[in-house]
């Protein structure tokens, strides 16, 4: 399913994520694999603890950051792209 604006994601169930000095660190229990996100990755990690809009979460970054909308559209489709990519994110609808 791809991921658009109108996609639904959640963190996946089989990631595990810490906090290291504010920023999260997620493993992927089925690889092993490590990531590890910066202040404002973690900040979009946490927003997604439960299912949540793409939209919906760029309308919050958008109150909360100073950055156009169009660049918050855009990082937040690459992080979740990559977060999908590696099972840490699930697209819902």
């Amino acid at each position: 399913m791809p991921l658009s604006l109108n996609s639904i994601v959640s963190q996946a169930s089989n990631c595990l994520a810490a906090d290291v000095d504010g920023e999260a660190v997620l493993m992927m229990m089925n690889s092993g694999n490590y990531y590890a996100l910066d202040p404002v990755g973690s900040d979009i990690w946490a927003r997604i603890s439960d299912p949540k809009a793409v939209v919906e979460l760029c309308n919050d970054l958008k109150l909360e950051y100073d950055a156009p909308r169009e660049r918050i559209e855009r990082d937040v489709l690459t992080l979740l792209g990559d977060l999908v990519a590696a099972g840490a994110v699930e697209i819902k609808s």
